[in-house]
């Protein structure tokens, strides 16, 4: 596949290219472009000249474009599910959903955009505004940077794009090098349904090469990024320069807190769907179980039993449950993670081996003060369990991080409940669910170190925009 630029599929200018690896097999299935900042040059250029043609597109012209776009894309689910597949090893279950909540996402917006009204003014509620008429509009902020990671590469990829362009923004989308393909395709869907081309591109490479390039760029209005804290971290030191705002969804080691009187058999049931998917590599999945004693013992064992009846295997298998990590040093990466964990004093119960790109669902007991308890966020198939008596003691133990993402409780008691939710230091409670939960609509993001501003349709919008106040002055005097 080639990276698309002003509508065109293009190579990088200097030849480069990068490989798209099956994780399942280890095997090439593809090359991409390797951008240079050459090419992303071109693409800012035409997205500055792009988002002045897209934004004096009527907006109801516009929302009927995106909405032809989510028809497109239905028409083509398999095609874009079995990319998923190949390039990031999401089962073929998972990544037809994933192309279902793209479409989704952009109806939702859509519908949003035709509420998003701007506010007139109190009328006479000072004396020096005696006569006037005061009102708002939103106004687009322009050139979009867009930073897409790997792990949910064309749902992220569309809260990286529809928001800008329900508003009269471009994007210059940059998808993970590991996961390009998928991106590359909502691209070109997105040019047949009538996006112009300067509106919208799609530039394949190294992050470290064309997103701090990007976020340096005066043209690019914004940047929006999810994907680690310290890169975020750094693109927003960059972007802090010139006063220009970041959106970042960072990452997360998110709490379960199941107490003795849940519902047991869905506390198990939710612990362990709400880790599995996507092999445990999802920001908001739940990463640290926390137990109540009264339960502990039993439920861990239970959870091992129920984790060994998972098949795991080749993601193209309709009934393969478990995949690949994205690349075998993701993979590594955990062992060594279960590793250090071990060293810490953790129990191994079930699981910890690694075959290629595959770990195997592991469940540990750990204490609360080891690593994984706290700030090692692990990306894959591994469950650590922490005892726990009250839920004070459950609080101390989940906000003992640097993270807050999200968070889930398991209880009868909705007091209880409400406790826990009230005092967790994160974005998002759910409430006999785990944090594994994203609505297009919610105010999605993190606490401290998870991020900075919110996506979602109730929010969204207003960070895609600015406000003018025009005021008629005098009018009525």
């Amino acid at each position: 596949m080639k990276m698309i630029i002003g509508g065109r599929f293009v190579d990088a200018s200097d030849g480069g290219i990068s490989p798209v690896v099956n994780p399942a097999t280890g095997q090439v299935v593809d090359t991409v472009p390797e951008a240079t900042p050459e090419d992303l040059d071109r693409a800012i250029a035409l997205a500055v000249e792009g988002q002045k043609e897209w934004n004096a597109v009527p907006l109801h012209e516009r929302l009927n474009i995106l909405e032809n776009y989510c028809r497109i894309i239905l028409e083509h689910t398999e095609e874009i599910a079995r990319v998923m597949c190949e390039e990031g090893g999401k089962p073929l279950q998972q990544a037809r959903t994933e192309v279902a909540a793209n479409a989704a996402i952009y109806r939702i917006y859509c519908a949003a955009a035709y509420t998003f009204y701007g506010k007139t003014l109190p009328y006479n509620a000072e004396a020096r505004s005696q006569g006037d008429v005061a009102f708002t509009i939103h106004e687009p902020l322009g050139v979009f940077a867009t930073i897409v990671p790997f792990n949910y590469p064309f749902e992220l990829a569309a809260h990286k794009s529809a928001p800008m362009l329900v508003t009269g923004n471009s994007v210059v989308l940059m998808p993970s090098s590991k996961t390009p393909r998928s991106a590359i395709l909502m691209v070109q869907y997105l040019l047949e349904a009538g996006v112009p081309a300067g509106a919208i591109s799609c530039v394949t490479g190294r992050g470290s090469v064309i997103g701090a390039a990007a976020a340096a760029d005066p043209r690019v209005a914004a940047v929006s990024f999810t994907g680690s804290t310290e890169v975020g971290i750094s693109l927003a030191e960059t972007c802090a320069k010139s006063l220009r705002p970041v959106s970042l969804e960072l990452g997360g080691n998110d709490p379960l807190i199941i107490f003795d009187d849940a519902d047991y058999e869905k506390a198990l049931a939710e612990t362990i769907s709400g880790r599995i998917g996507n092999a445990g590599q999802t920001c908001c999945a739940s990463k640290r179980f926390l137990i109540q004693r009264g339960i502990y013992d039993r439920f861990v064992s239970d959870l091992a039993e129920r984790l060994s009846h998972v098949k795991m295997g080749d993601p193209a298998d309709e009934t393969v449950e478990l995949g690949p990590c994205v690349r075998e040093e993701a993979a590594k990466t955990v062992e060594e993670q279960i590793a250090l964990t071990l060293q810490q004093g953790g129990e191994l119960i079930c699981g910890g081996k690694r075959s290629g790109a595959f770990i195997e669902p592991t469940v540990l007991k750990v204490g609360p003060e080891a690593d994984i308890s706290r700030d090692m966020e692990v990306f894959g198939p591994v469950w650590p369990c922490i005892p726990f008596g009250t839920p004070e003691e459950a609080l101390s133990i989940a906000n003992n991080t640097r993270y807050g993402l999200s968070s889930g409780v398991m209880t009868s008691d909705m007091a209880t409940a409400m406790k826990v939710a009230n005092g967790i230091e994160a974005g998002a409670c759910i409430i006999n669910g785990t944090g594994n939960y994203r609505l297009a609509h919610q105010p999605f993001g993190g606490y401290k170190y998870s991020g900075v501003g919110r996506e979602g349709a109730v929010i969204t919008l207003e960070e895609m925009t600015q406000q003018k106040m025009i005021s008629f002055k005098g009018i009525l005097n």
